[in-house]
């Protein structure tokens, strides 16, 4: 068999310089550069022949360090110098020592050809054919829920982090629970003799006893169940078999025995698969833990509330300065926080000092830019630079940690399809399980029977699928948003995010970039020429910070026009500005609303805005004595993955709306090119909130996608707020926030929530469903008591299945 071993990598074949044979670059004998181009040769005779020189035999040629210390050439003794000769007695190097002094200079050009002519000695021994390449790494790597878009904060995959759980015992009661339960069942083909119903009946104890040993020794995580309504079957099935032993009728102590040992084992299964489904948000959740628990540094000299104690060191900076190493939970909200390149950012914090790069959350890969009053959220790394900020939530109140590590507010915990699952499992399946007695009961049979009944419908409905199984995919949901930088406030601000049907996005910096350029500038009299009609808007706009101002002011600026010294500017929000120009007239600067305010006629131009807002252009329309004098044209481009988010949203059935201050004619033109066919135009800021609670009023559930500060109105006013880049901020009442500015990640917080939501939802439904067909054949007397547990474990198994298939997919 003939060795093999990895190909390296290939480039397209270049002919030899030297004979113009086809060789491989990478590969090549000899490289050279010559009148500053690459020249690749066979082997030295190819190069000599290229440069029009004699080839050297082979083996007369050596570096000239070797020549200098009389080092003997390979094969020279076959050249005439004999093996018994001193060095350097005889040979070419010999001979041309010994030459004339009119060969020197030939002699010298010979050394040098042979330097360059040097054999390549490796520096490393060759590597065998036979040894074993290491196996490439297994990528499990899936984006099929974000699309590969450019120009967009990555994330990788989180770390496979294996804690030390205290859940090993726990996990071997387990396993003996399950093969003590299992002989239970198997002992019925030994048949119905009173000593096997009795050895089943142990076998059964068994199994019950090491279900009561792990709810002993296993410490109860936030999204268990209380183990009491999970042990009641068990126990009840025990004293079911024992009560049916003691009896007349045998073949009835033999079907007591076998429900218990089902139930037993359906129990024990139950909890094995749980926790193997709900292992790897486990880990994931261990790895997040780990990130943050890393020691906050205040700068030097900054206050610190109470000195550290004395029986811990602090660590110090890298100027030596001690008080750089408070405990996480000690600081407080408010205390300067200071973090270096390569650290990890240990709370909220709103940037106070440096211009620093960060990967904004945990898991991010591609770096942002963070500057002055930016918030930064806790587990960001910053990349280059110090960063100095102050802290706005540590500990438990951290943005991360509050919906995840928080055990009294973790959204797995406190959804309310997790709360309801474990209702399920605590108290309704209590009603069941009389509801299965009263018709054993009613149809006369015997005491036995009713308790064997009651026990099997309480187990059917009591397993440990039913009851975490929801809160496996909400922590799976909230965990999938953290690794795109996106943070719900509460379990309940998840569920709302999930029941949303319309979405409004504030178009100016959500859909739009925020920044319009100047696309037309027309003069609509012989009065002005087009650079006035800017000086003169550029004069009323230059100390407005809207994104329309800006762009005038920045325009006249390009064209070197020098704004008009305007006096009494009078700023109407949403609408324009009013000015007395420097001759003294009246000067309106801004919309059409304004103009018709102000009693100003724009006919003249209607035809023409109407063109420009037909392409979906915002106009600016100038008047100087109550007469329109000129119009300004600035279209503003879409962000990057405005799309993206639209088809998030209508994937997730979440309608879109577009509100906007402009005219109709420019949203209509917006929505087309996104396929947002609710409009709302011509809104302005201040009643944006009103128009947001009327969308309410009509009986839909309406999310706000904006920026905090901009869009506070209507933000404040819908049932979910989602603020883009307002993760790590001081307090404000938003129900998701964003560590990045991206608008798919604003529409993705919403179609995440609908679809884990669902993905709950169907959780459940798979694990109930079974259970309740059993609960209801058994106690039509259709079937024997021990269907209905296992008709319940064949539900959790698909349930189970169902949790690992999405787990994989994410």
């Amino acid at each position: 068999m003939v060795a093999s071993r990895a190909a390296g990598p290939t480039v397209a074949p270049l002919p030899c310089s030297g004979c113009s044979k086809l060789i491989d670059p990478l590969r090549a004998g000899h490289v050279a550069i010559f009148d500053q181009r690459f020249h690749y040769f066979c082997n030295a005779r190819c190069r000599h022949t290229f440069l029009g020189e004699a080839s050297p035999a082979p083996g007369d040629v050596r570096p000239a360090a070797l020549a200098a210390h009389g080092a003997p050439l390979h094969g020279a003794s076959a050249r005439g110098t004999s093996s018994g000769a001193p060095p350097g007695a005889a040979g070419p190097y010999a001979s041309a020592r010994a030459a004339e002094p009119a060969r020197a200079g030939s002699d010298e050009g010979a050394a040098r050809i042979a330097d360059l002519d040097a054999p390549i000695v490796d520096a490393f021994p060759p590597v065998s054919l036979d040894e074993k390449l290491p196996d490439l790494p297994i990528l499990d790597d899936d984006r099929a829920l974000l699309e590969p878009i450019g120009n967009t904060i990555l994330s990788e995959e989180p770390q496979r982090y294996e804690a030390v759980e205290a859940r090993d015992i726990g996990a071997l009661l387990l396993v003996l629970a399950i093969i003590a339960g299992t002989l239970a069942v198997a002992l019925t083909l030994a048949g119905d003799a009173k000593l096997v119903i009795g050895a089943r009946i142990v076998l059964a104890t068994v199994s019950a006893g090491m279900l009561l040993g792990r709810a002993a020794t296993t410490a109860r995580d936030a999204t268990d169940p209380h183990p009491a309504p999970m042990l009641v079957p068990v126990l009840g099935g025990l004293v079911a078999a024992v009560w049916a032993l003691f009896g007349q009728d045998r073949a009835l102590a033999a079907e007591a025995a076998s429900l218990a040992g089902v139930i037993a084992t359906a129990s024990a299964i139950s909890a094995w698969l749980i926790e193997s489904a709900r292992h790897r948000v486990f880990a994931e959740r261990a790895w997040i833990a780990s990130v943050l628990s890393t020691p906050a540094r205040r700068p030097p000299g900054a206050w610190a509330p109470s000195p550290a104690p004395a029986d811990r060191a602090l660590p110090r900076g890298d100027d030596g300065a001690e008080g750089a190493g408070v405990e996480l939970y000690e600081l407080r909200p408010g205390e300067s926080v200071q973090v270096d390149a390569g650290e990890v950012v240990p709370v909220d914090l709103v940037v106070t000092g440096g211009d620093v790069e960060v990967l904004p959350w945990i898991g991010a890969t591609t770096p942002a830019r963070r500057r002055d009053g930016d918030p930064v959220i806790a587990g960001a790394t910053v990349v280059r630079g110090r960063l100095v900020g102050a802290c706005t939530f540590s500990g438990g109140d951290r943005a991360v940690a509050r919906v995840l590590l928080d055990a009294r507010r973790r959204a797995d915990a406190l959804a309310p399809i997790a709360q309801a699952s474990r209702a399920l499992t605590e108290r309704w399946a209590l009603g069941a399980a009389a509801i299965g007695a009263l018709s054993a009961f009613i149809a006369g049979r015997e005491p036995v029977e009713i308790a064997m009944t009651a026990a099997a419908v309480l187990a059917a409905m009591t397993t440990a699928i039913t009851a975490s199984i929801a809160s496996v995919h909400v922590a799976r949901g909230i965990l999938l948003g953290l690794r795109r930088g996106i943070v719900y406030k509460s379990a309940d601000a998840w569920d709302r995010a999930g029941k949303v049907s319309v979405a409004v996005f504030c178009a100016r910096g959500t859909l739009l970039l925020g920044e319009p350029e100047l696309a037309e500038l027309e003069a609509t009299g012989q009065k002005l020429t087009p650079g006035d009609v800017l000086a003169l808007a550029a004069g009323a706009e230059r100390t407005e910070e809207h994104p329309v101002a800006t762009a005038i002011v920045r325009a006249a600026r390009a064209r070197g026009l020098r704004p008009d010294g305007v006096r009494n500017p009078n700023f109407h929000p949403g609408l324009g500005v009013t000015a007395v120009t420097s001759s003294g007239e009246e000067l309106c600067v801004g919309n059409r609303a304004l103009m018709l305010e102000q009693r100003i006629s724009i006919a003249a131009a209607e035809s023409r805005v109407a063109e420009l807002e037909a392409l979906g252009r915002t106009v600016v329309l100038v008047a100087v004595g109550a007469r329109l004098v000129g119009l300004i044209g600035l279209q503003d481009g879409l962000r990057p993955g405005a799309r993206a988010a639209i088809q998030h949203l209508l994937d997730a059935q979440i309608e879109p709306v577009l509100m906007s201050g402009d005219a109709r004619e420019t949203c209509e033109a917006i929505g087309r090119s996104l396929d947002i066919d609710h409009i709302r135009p011509e809104v302005l800021p201040a009643d944006r909130g009103a128009e947001v609670r009327r969308l309410i009023d009509a009986g839909t559930s309406v999310a706000v996608l904006g920026h905090a500060g901009v869009d506070d109105a209507a933000l404040g006013a819908a049932d979910v707020s989602v603020a883009l880049g307002a993760a790590g901020s001081a307090p404000a009442d938003f129900s998701t926030v964003l560590a990045s500015d991206d608008v798919r990640d604003a529409a993705l917080s919403l179609a995440l929530a609908h679809r884990t939501r669902l993905e709950a939802r169907v959780g459940l439904a798979l694990s109930v469903a079974p259970a309740l067909v059993g609960a209801a054949v058994i106690s039509a007397f259709v079937l024997p008591p021990a269907y209905a547990p296992i008709a319940s474990l064949l539900g959790g198994v698909m349930a189970v299945v169902h949790a690992r298939a999405l787990d994989a997919k994410s």
